[in-house]
């Protein structure tokens, strides 16, 4: 079980919604689908109830303190609840660093809700010419997906979609990207 995964990918999400949002000492809420949770930790077979049962089991000792995890049910469809409590959002906030290219990111879509995608490349381009920038599938939820060839500026797979006169984004693993587009 590959805890580590679970929080990195938390701290980089606490990160996030620090740089968006302001820091805030409370419990955050995170959901998962449990198909990326069980990815995510490299056990692919567990059922929902089962991968619920190891996470608690496995919840202690992080610098996040005592992790929380739930399976919600609703409309037939399962997420698990990762809740993390406000030391947890403290240590993340006080250690952490920023990546300097989410800043800009985050920087750049909040000064302009209607940034284009030229706006966007410019801002990938300030950290590497190795990017890619490719135009996602008609059936895909999104319009194009960026990321950068060295995992090292920033290991995440950013799509973009332009929605009534806004620019959004969302942030993946490559795991879930590619299982975004299955």
């Amino acid at each position: 079980m590959n805890m580590q995964a679970l929080i990195q990918n938390l701290k980089d999400q606490i990160k996030e919604a620090q740089l968006k949002l302001g820091y805030v000492k409370e419990t955050m809420h995170f959901y998962y689908p449990p198909k990326t949770l069980a990815a995510l930790i490299e056990e692919p077979a567990l059922e929902e109830e089962e991968l619920v049962k190891k996470l608690q089991e496995h919840a202690n000792g992080s610098e996040l303190g005592h992790l929380q995890f739930a399976l919600r049910k609703e409309e037939g469809q399962g997420r698990i609840e990762v809740n993390v409590p406000p030391e947890g959002a403290e240590y993340v906030n006080r250690a952490v660093k920023t990546n300097p290219f989410l800043a800009d990111m985050i920087a750049l879509f909040g000064n302009n809700h209607a940034c284009s995608l030229e706006q966007i490349r410019s801002v990938f381009e300030q950290y590497s010419t190795e990017y890619v920038c490719q135009k996602m599938p008609e059936s895909a939820d999104f319009d194009y997906v960026l990321y950068f060839e060295d995992p090292q500026i920033d290991a995440y797979y950013y799509c973009v979609k332009k929605e009534m006169e806004h620019t959004i984004y969302h942030r993946f693993t490559q795991k879930d990207y590619e299982a975004l587009l299955d």
